[in-house]
């Protein structure tokens, strides 16, 4: 049987965020998290890769349109191309994830 994981969303990380850091205003804080989200995700849009030292590495890759089969009645459908952002987790980050196992 697969355990239930707990789930965390920006809210929840922002929350955590402001608990642990004292050293300037609550107001300050928010506006940095934010602001790094938005840099994240500006460059992502633009097709940029970003590494980040010790955590993992964020990439838009491009996926060509191709034909698939709908599961439920196996017809064919037309899938067109898109870009989907991917993320690889450093050495570190892995480590970390399955030492409890």
């Amino acid at each position: 049987m697969r355990k239930r994981i707990p789930k965390k969303n920006k809210s929840d990380i922002l929350k955590t965020f402001l608990q642990s850091e004292t050293d300037l205003t609550p107001k300050i804080n928010e506006a940095l998290f934010n602001r790094f989200f938005d840099i994240l995700e500006k460059n992502i849009s633009d097709h940029i890769s970003i590494e980040l030292r010790n955590f993992g590495v964020f990439k838009s890759k491009f996926m060509k349109s191709r034909y698939g089969s709908n599961p439920r009645n196996k017809k064919k459908i037309y899938i067109p191309s898109k870009w989907k952002v991917t993320f690889k987790a450093s050495e570190n980050i892995n480590k970390k994830l399955n030492e409890k196992i």
